[in-house]
């Protein structure tokens, strides 16, 4: 099968002309350093036509000089040197027609490097965003530089006149480069290669010779200026004066902190605010479903694993839906207004204080969403030291799997009061997890850089885009396939631990002696004495003395213990061992439980505001995601970091939930 390699400056919209020849969905924002990885696809018209093609989304690249581990793996496929793609036809480079000099450059730089016409095609996309160009001076563009070209807008251009702009450049053999390519030692680390591979497509020189390589590229870029101001010197400027206004404001040290503080407290405000009418109705909804199979199954075994297992499992975690799309509808606006790129322009000097650059914010960003993804988004960061710092300490932001546990434990037990008449208290008390977790990485950041990884820091250069209204439909998108990955999990990962977990909380029985001596007592006391006994329990009173210090019950351990699988597990063993030990199954939720929870020994609540907090900060800081130990595994080539991270990060939850127990209490 044939291919062609899209590759272009970061933010150029590669992501968005992918997702747009093959159907699929890549994330895509208005900022740089999205696309950290290879994405390959057919294209969609492989049904209608005879010749089959298929498509590689690259990283952005700001030259053929890889600054960064994300660049250098486009330049090696472009070489030819990447294992994963053997071979590819031609190249697609994208132009961002606001940053035409720059892409243009680039495009004359790539051009030389592989040679023929045909070869390179490229992509003028956000042309919706200019006037369009007319075909004369189209044409006369294309004729200077040598290189097919197509004005297109992913935003509102037709995937068919692209697709057939494709097909038409794209050469039926295989491309190769016809030179190698000069690069330094210190870039040459980036490309992790055999000397082999080195000595066939590269040529190495010293360190002090790359102001040469660099005067080199600022020649293409110069000669790029050259040719559009001949063809466009009668054109106007960009038309980019509102968002040179409103940088004004956004990136003033004081006023741009001031609107940043707002707009993510405002965010947090929103997940609880817009949410609770519609996790009320999933709530009741839920109520209803477990009344409506109670009343027709006969009671047993069957009937409990229904209720108790997976309604009270799975349901426990679902409930929670309306807030994960809310989080990833808001911030996804954020991202594609390019707001999110003046956020990181604005935390820049901070960052620098704690080690850091820049290019660490959009790592630590993602790291709301994910932890995974965000430790490959450090293949931005140039700097060794200053990217093992960031993995380092990625987990400690608040990622969406800790959402299902703040929510329950903040609306179950702190109050939606008003602060200062204004402030509401539970988002509040989000926010200031949210913020905890961040200060807390920045922290530990510092301390790294200051001990274990110390070296100066790479400078940070970003290109700020242009304010855009954000495509609702791709922020829906976005929105909805997190909510669906979050529904997959609780239909396959929460659904077969529900059943697990209720097998483990229900079995062994109670024999014939035990029965006995529960003569007399209610039916409550009979519930609770089986899961006590219960596999589960068992294990609980176990680990139960490690617990006591920080003010946890036996369930408590066990629900922390199950959230190294997934965090949301928390959720579902609570909601499982709670239903178990309550004579009437459907009387109360999962919330009315925990509140009505007694210590049977001193006769006070068992969720008292220490034991709360003290669960709060114990998920704040303690890495229970499998998931993230084995990304860093494989982007730190060992296991001595990630056993380092979950050592540290648990001995600091451990710590602070000690400190919460005991001041709070």
């Amino acid at each position: 099968m044939d291919s062609v390699l899209l590759v272009g400056p970061p933010n150029s919209g590669k992501s968005s002309i992918y997702n747009l020849l093959t159907g699929k969905f890549r994330h895509v924002s208005n900022y740089s350093g999205i696309t950290v990885d290879n994405a390959s696809c057919e294209l969609l018209s492989n049904k209608s036509e005879e010749r089959k093609i298929s498509v590689v989304d690259l990283p952005g690249i700001n030259g053929l000089l890889p600054g960064s581990y994300d660049e250098a793996m486009t330049v090696k496929a472009i070489l030819g040197m990447d294992t994963e793609i053997s071979s590819f036809n031609g190249v697609a480079l994208v132009l961002d027609m606001n940053r035409l000099e720059f892409s243009l450059g680039l495009l004359l730089y790539l051009r030389d490097l592989l040679g023929g016409n045909h070869t390179v095609m490229a992509i003028i996309n956000k042309a919706d965003t200019q006037e369009v160009l007319p075909p004369e001076k189209l044409a006369i563009l294309k004729d200077r530089v040598g290189v097919d070209m197509l004005p297109f807008s992913a935003l509102k251009g037709d995937v068919q006149v692209l697709d057939k702009f494709l097909r038409q450049n794209l050469k039926s053999e295989p491309a190769k480069p016809s030179k190698k390519l000069l690069v330094t030692k210190r870039a040459l680390d980036y490309f992790k290669l055999s000397r082999e591979k080195v000595s066939e497509h590269l040529i190495v020189v010293d360190d002090s010779h790359e102001g040469e390589l660099l005067a080199k590229v600022e020649k293409y870029h110069r000669d790029a200026r050259k040719i559009l101001d001949d063809i466009f010197s009668d054109e106007k400027a960009p038309k980019v004066l509102l968002t040179e206004r409103v940088d004004k404001i956004l990136l003033h040290p004081l006023w741009g902190s001031l609107v940043f503080i707002a707009i993510f407290y405002l965010l947090f405000h929103a997940i609880y605010s817009w949410s609770a009418p519609i996790m009320d109705l999933i709530d009741s909804l839920i109520g209803w479903c477990g009344g409506k199979i109670s009343s027709v199954m006969a009671d047993g075994l069957l009937k409990s694993l229904v209720i108790d297992g997976v309604l009270a499992g799975v349901g426990g975690v679902i409930i929670f839906l309306p807030q994960i799309l809310i989080l990833f509808f808001l911030l996804s606006l954020l991202e594609l207004s390019g707001y999110i790129s003046r956020a990181a322009f604005l935390t820049d000097r901070m960052m620098g204080f704690f080690g850091l650059s820049g290019k660490s914010f959009l790592p630590y960003l993602s790291g709301l969403a994910c932890a995974v993804p965000a430790i490959m988004a450090t293949r931005t960061i140039p700097n060794r030291f200053e990217r093992i710092a960031t993995i380092m300490t990625i987990p400690l932001m608040t990622c969406s799997a800790r959402l299902p546990v703040y929510i329950l434990l903040i609306g179950t037990f702190i109050p939606g009061t008003k602060v200062l008449g204004i402030f509401n208290l539970q988002a509040l008390s989000f926010f200031f997890l949210y913020f905890l977790g961040g200060a807390s990485a920045l922290i530990i950041a510092k301390l790294l850089r200051l001990s274990f990884f110390k070296g100066e820091g790479a400078g940070f250069l970003m290109d700020l885009p242009l304010y855009q209204r954000p495509p609702m439909v791709t922020a829906l998108k976005y929105s909805w396939r997190q909510g669906k990955i979050f529904l997959m999990k609780a239909g396959t990962i929460i659904l077969a631990f529900s059943i697990v977990f209720w097998v483990a909380s229900t079995f062994p029985r109670p024999t014939d002696a035990q029965l006995s001596t529960l003569e007399g007592k209610s039916e409550a006391e009979v519930a609770s004495f089986t899961l006590e006994n219960s596999l589960i329990g068992r294990i609980g009173k176990g680990i139960e003395p490690v617990l006591t210090p920080i003010g946890m019950n036996w369930k408590m351990g066990v629900g922390i213990l199950v959230a190294f699988g997934a965090r949301e597990l928390f959720v579902s063993s609570m909601g499982t061992m709670y239903a178990l030990g309550d004579v009437d199954e459907t009387s109360e939720s999962l919330r009315e439980r925990l509140k009505n929870e007694v210590d049977v020994t001193t006769g006070q609540p068992v969720f008292n505001t220490g034991t709360v907090w003290a669960l709060l900060l114990f998920f704040v800081f303690s890495l229970q995601c499998t998931s993230t130990l084995a990304m860093v595994t494989r982007e730190t080539g060992g296991f001595v970091l990630p056993v380092i991270m979950f050592l540290y990060m648990g001995l600091i939850g451990y710590g602070m939930a000690f400190l919460a127990h005991s001041f709070l209490t």
